[in-house]
């Protein structure tokens, strides 16, 4: 019976797990960039063994792994000149407080120097360090990350990508770092820059909002079952031997 309840209580820790994970999707939809993520749950089966020393399986649910979704997001017209949209495989590489990071959101701007930062004010990397323009000057971004300004090369966006399946972990602000220090950056291939666009967020809201319904019913039945459990137990602690 108190395995029961056990059981029960350990089914309902991955789902609230879950649902916090298309929660945040969710609060995510309208953000620059932003990939969805969820959770691959794992049966652990624990052999044990009852008073007349029968083996019997417990199953017990567990959260196995994060994974991110880093297919591309829709593509967002701004004709703002500096937003740059990667059509294809890549991050951009930008410099912050805590050092290299990588991102998808291209949405970018000038500092007081003229030097291409990110919305926030971070530094934006280039294959040869910072870009700095002119900032009263048109500025033109070829679908190589060449920055130009009257036909001369500023600099050329720093757009790296990452050994498949990606082993990356969210830093905040839509931004990414290697999961493993052996895995290194490499030149992104087959990628394009898109000017005057920013990706959108990958965020499926039907699809996250059809597996929330779905995990509030799995975890109200759960609870149902500790409850059930719960009872059981109260009579059998108070009720049974009693003598009337």
């Amino acid at each position: 019976m108190i395995q029961g309840i056990y059981t029960a209580s350990r089914g309902m820790t991955p789902l609230l797990q879950q649902q916090d994970q298309i929660a945040n999707n969710l609060a995510n939809i309208h953000t620059t960039g932003f990939k969805q993520s969820g959770l691959f749950v794992k049966s652990y089966h624990r052999y044990l063994a009852n008073d007349l020393q029968e083996p019997f399986a417990d199953n017990d649910m567990r959260v196995d792994e994060v994974y991110i979704d880093y297919r591309e997001g829709p593509m967002t017209m701004t004709k703002a000149p500096l937003d740059c949209y990667i059509k294809g495989t890549g991050f951009f590489t930008i410099m912050t407080s805590d050092g290299i990071a990588y991102t998808r959101n291209g949405n970018f701007a000038l500092d007081p120097d003229g030097i291409i930062v990110t919305s926030d004010g971070e530094k934006v990397m280039g294959v040869d360090g910072f870009i700095r323009v002119e900032r009263e000057l048109p500025v033109t971004i070829t679908e190589e990350g060449e920055v130009l300004q009257e036909e001369k090369v500023k600099g050329v966006l720093k757009v790296v990508d990452f050994e498949k399946p990606y082993r990356l972990r969210r830093c905040g602000e839509g931004r990414f770092l290697p999961l493993l220090p052996e895995n290194p950056e490499r030149q992104s291939a087959g990628f394009s820059i898109r000017q005057g666009y920013l990706e959108g967020s990958n965020v499926d809201m039907i699809r996250n909002m059809v597996r929330m319904i779905a995990l509030y019913r799995n975890f109200e039945a759960d609870q149902k079952a500790l409850h059930a459990q719960d009872e059981t137990l109260e009579k059998a602690v108070n009720q049974v031997g009693r003598i009337g």
